[in-house]
């Protein structure tokens, strides 16, 4: 007779199996049914209808607190986008029209215009 020793890596192992087989088996008698995908089903649309009410009440709260909404932040930042491109577009038309079709040389710095004191007095 050969006693073998206890591994208990190899009971963990066994018992993590078992007990992965036993979900798994579980959940697919669970997922199978109609009566789940029924309760999904309605599930899903108290969820989505929890939250439009939940958006209609914060949009009446920030209304009564005159407040912008998300949405309306969001078209008013496309309506900028859109005036910042024309705007862009004007300036791009301007400068082709006063110079004749050459752009204008973008400005970085200031001129300058003082003279440094070492060489302004030189007598």
């Amino acid at each position: 007779m050969t006693i073998s020793a206890f591994d208990p890596i190899a009971a963990w192992q066994k018992m993590i199996q078992d007990w992965e087989a036993e979900i798994n088996a579980w959940s697919g008698r669970l997922t199978e049914s109609e009566q789940f995908s029924a309760v999904l089903g309605q599930t899903s649309k108290m969820i989505v209808v929890a939250q439009k009410a939940m958006t209609e009440q914060l949009e009446g709260l920030l209304q009564s607190l005159n407040l912008p909404s998300k949405t309306q932040v969001e078209a008013l930042a496309d309506r900028l986008d859109s005036i910042e491109d024309s705007i862009a577009q004007l300036r791009i038309a301007l400068d082709k029209l006063a110079n004749d079709g050459t752009p204008t040389p973008v400005k970085t710095e200031p001129r300058r215009t003082r003279v440094p004191a070492n060489k302004a007095r030189k007598d």
